[in-house]
């Protein structure tokens, strides 16, 4: 009976080890060059802290076939079962971008984290003043987390404002 009721908790528990994860969140990206979507597990993405290392961790779907990879900054590339791979699309190009400036990503109490969803988005010096920058590719930035009439102050480009209608929330 001890027997039966082990085997049971076992049964039970395994799915929490070989399931995807329940907080995972599926960023579709576009279209691979080769036809297929690729979709991000936002969830996955390794943080680095303040590591100085240029690899991290991930997780991408391209269709329906889940891959564990890793992502070289530095380089621009990903590696997945020990084969390197370049950006061919802007899909990969934002999944390269996103996996990049997600890694240093750290909670604070008067900053939250924002994915530039639509590039090209500007940064401006000022609530609908003059452009400071441009951003060009989906990316993660952090704001401070109450708007000003919809107007977000962040760190990005040395500091300005981005408009609420460009970002989406992240994590």
């Amino acid at each position: 009976m001890k027997g039966i009721r082990i085997v049971g908790l076992v049964l039970a528990v395994m799915p929490l080890f070989f399931a995807q994860s329940a907080k995972a969140e599926m960023l579709v990206l576009g279209t691979a060059s080769g036809g297929q979507t690729i979709r991000l597990d936002t969830e996955s993405i390794q943080h680095n802290g303040r590591s100085m290392s240029w690899w991290t961790g991930f997780t991408y779907y391209l269709g329906n076939e889940r891959l564990e990879a890793g992502a070289h900054c530095g380089q621009k590339i990903w590696r997945v079962e020990g084969k390197d791979y370049k950006p061919q699309s802007k899909a990969t190009r934002n999944m390269i971008s996103i996996v990049c400036s997600a890694r240093y990503v750290e909670d604070s109490e008067d900053m939250g984290n924002v994915i530039v969803f639509d590039p090209p988005s500007n940064i401006r010096s000022s609530p609908g003043g003059a452009v400071k920058c441009s951003i060009d590719q989906m990316t993660v930035i952090q704001v401070y987390v109450e708007p000003r009439n919809g107007w977000y102050s962040t760190k990005a480009c040395g500091g300005g404002w981005i408009h609420q209608s460009q970002v989406h929330a992240f994590r």
